[in-house]
């Protein structure tokens, strides 16, 4: 597979194609960046790094800081019975509406805490937004038929580092488009967090609007390729 096949891959999908997928992986990092930088701390994707403040925060009796990391731990979960209620209810009737349903409740959950993220004093904006990265990553699994993930690294920074012992030291050449695609996944990913903290920084919650906006660039490449080439694609 050369590089142009890899950027748009006739037999693959539009929701598993690498650029449609680099949008959604822009995305995870902004997400967490902004939860931490305007939400006391919280991370929307990385539930691990919620559970431990959980922890800590029971062993120091702190059940305020319980609470706080709880909820959107249970919000995630939340999302991941969503998604998995979106899939048995339209993938067999139509790929294309089930990433269509997938990408507009995103859509529609984003315009919700961009009007107005509190309400009766409660920052609504760190469980809405784990609700989003949960749907996003149960939907998403797959880039050019690899295992990733868009809202966070771990697991991509694995698979890289297996392609990397694999092309350099076993000499194993299929292990380059491989190892070229985690690390670009890394690298955007990084570059998501680096936005998501500077535009939280500067323009505070009106920086949801640019997640907003790649959501929405990713729904109409979607709908342009349904339209376009039917069920061939989608």
């Amino acid at each position: 597979m050369n590089l142009r096949e890899t950027l748009i891959n006739k037999n693959l999908p539009v929701h598993e194609q690498l650029i449609f997928c680099l949008l959604l992986t822009v995305v995870g990092g902004f997400f967490d960046a902004y939860t931490f930088v305007n939400c006391d701390g919280i991370f929307a994707n990385a539930q691990t790094g919620n559970l431990i403040f959980v922890g800590i925060d029971l062993i120091e009796g702190n059940y305020r800081g319980v609470i706080h990391y709880s909820i959107p731990i249970l919000s995630f979960i939340i999302g991941v019975l969503v998604s998995k209620f979106i899939e048995s209810k339209y993938k067999e009737l139509s790929i294309f509406k089930h990433i269509y349903m997938l990408l507009l409740i995103q859509i529609f959950a984003l315009l919700v805490i961009f009007v107005k993220y509190n309400f009766f004093g409660l920052d609504i904006r760190p469980i809405v937004i784990s609700f989003i990265c949960a749907i996003q990553f149960d939907g998403f699994r797959r880039v050019n038929n690899l295992v990733f993930a868009s809202v966070f690294c771990t697991g991509n920074l694995r698979s890289m580092s297996e392609h990397l012992y694999k092309f350099f030291v076993l000499k194993k050449k299929e292990s380059k488009i491989p190892l070229l695609i985690y690390f670009t996944v890394i690298s955007v990913f990084l570059t998501g967090v680096i936005l998501g903290a500077a535009m939280s920084k500067y323009y505070l919650n009106k920086a949801i609007l640019l997640p907003l906006v790649i959501i929405c660039t990713n729904l109409f490449f979607v709908t342009i390729i349904y339209h376009k080439f039917g069920r061939k694609r989608i």
